[in-house]
């Protein structure tokens, strides 16, 4: 079937927007080395002066004015990628659908690169359940957060040091950039936060341009399929998903287009209207991962997350799952009703606790075992 192949080739395609969101990620690092070289700068220049309240003023007055348009840059720069990648996707979904389907009839429209955008800018970001931010909040508030936390280390250093040289080894000590982005100092958590940033960002774009990208193929076009990565990291809402069909008109869709939480990895897919639907199977690569073990095989287009964590053994399903949902799932013997009884009516993720006070079957089997 043409949306079984579709589902396939954007399986692989995520993939590699997942690799664009990391690569956009690690860009922040030039601007963080710039922000650690002015600090050092600035600090130097003064080292040999008598620390006063109006020195501390300046200090901080110039410390945080590079600092501030260094982070602003990057999420500049950030946004102008994720522009670009909007009117890619739109142009990706073009070649894809003319690639897959025959048909006279079949008249591919891609909305253009402001269309893209603008819907971009006023969908709201998911953060979290029943937590929204819009995307422009989310680059300010990247680079407002991270420059108030610089601040706050240039005043921690006046307040813990008497002298220039030693404020400098204080406030250098805390922002250090390191090699591996590894340690908790301020500069190493700022590169790991815009890593997230970047990923939930690619993927807003993405899946806002296939949005899009229905609306002006509506009449081909009946809706969306729901993509979840195939292993251990992929959350518990994502992994329920995996696989539902959504019409483009559904009320509910907005709940369920990624990203669904930050660094989401999940994508949409298209469903083609049964006018242009032909036989055919296709396969998608499972990349299950448990305790770095990856297991590669192919497997069917259409085969839901639950289904495929059912092949693997006990262990590894505990681990994915936890062990008491590991267990239940197992009793409960059925991964598609298991996929559906772990969200709310809002497609929102229910704790153990939650479903224990629910009356479906596997609200039983949890009470089962609890006693």
């Amino acid at each position: 079937m043409i949306s079984d192949q579709l589902t396939t080739l954007y399986t692989h395609h995520t993939t590699q927007l997942q690799r664009v969101g990391a690569t956009e990620g690690n860009k922040v690092l030039s601007f963080l080395v710039s922000i650690e070289n002015d600090v050092v700068s600035i600090l130097n220049k003064y080292r040999k002066r008598k620390v006063t309240a109006a020195l501390q003023a300046q200090i901080q007055e110039e410390i945080s004015k590079v600092t501030r348009q260094h982070l602003q840059d990057y999420t500049s720069s950030l946004k102008v990628e994720n522009r670009a990648l909007g009117a890619y996707e739109a142009d990706f979904a073009v070649s894809a659908l003319n690639g897959l389907i025959k048909d006279d009839g079949f008249k591919v429209v891609a909305p253009t690169a402001a269309a893209v955008n603008a819907r971009a800018i006023i969908t709201p970001v998911k953060i979290g359940i029943n937590s929204y931010t819009s995307y422009s909040s989310m680059m300010k508030n990247y680079w407002g957060k991270w420059a108030d936390e610089i601040d706050g280390v240039v005043q921690a250093g006046f307040l813990e040091s008497k002298t220039m040289p030693e404020i400098t080894n204080a406030i250098l000590g805390q922002i250090d950039l390191s090699k591996s982005g590894a340690t908790k100092s301020t500069l190493d958590r700022a590169r790991r936060s815009a890593k997230q940033l970047a990923i939930t960002g690619t993927n807003h774009y993405a899946n806002t341009s296939r949005i899009a990208f229905v609306d002006k193929n509506d009449t081909m076009l009946k809706g969306f399929r729901f993509l979840a990565v195939q292993d251990s990291r992929t959350s518990k809402q994502c992994r329920s998903l995996d696989q539902t069909v959504w019409l483009a008109d559904d009320p509910k869709l907005n709940s369920v287009t990624p990203p669904l939480h930050p660094k989401c990895r999940s994508a949409l897919s298209y469903e083609v209207d049964d006018r242009f639907k032909d036989s055919g199977s296709s396969k998608k690569p499972s990349s299950f991962e448990v305790d770095g073990k990856r297991d590669p095989k192919p497997i069917d287009s259409d085969g839901i997350y639950y289904e495929n964590l059912k092949k693997l053994k006990a262990s590894d399903q505990d681990a994915v799952l936890g062990p008491t949902l590991g267990k239940a799932f197992r009793k409960l013997d059925n991964p598609s009703q298991f996929a559906k009884l772990m969200l709310d009516d809002n497609n929102r993720p229910l704790t153990i606790t939650q479903l224990k006070t629910r009356n479906n079957a596997l609200s039983r089997i949890l009470r089962e075992q609890s006693n």
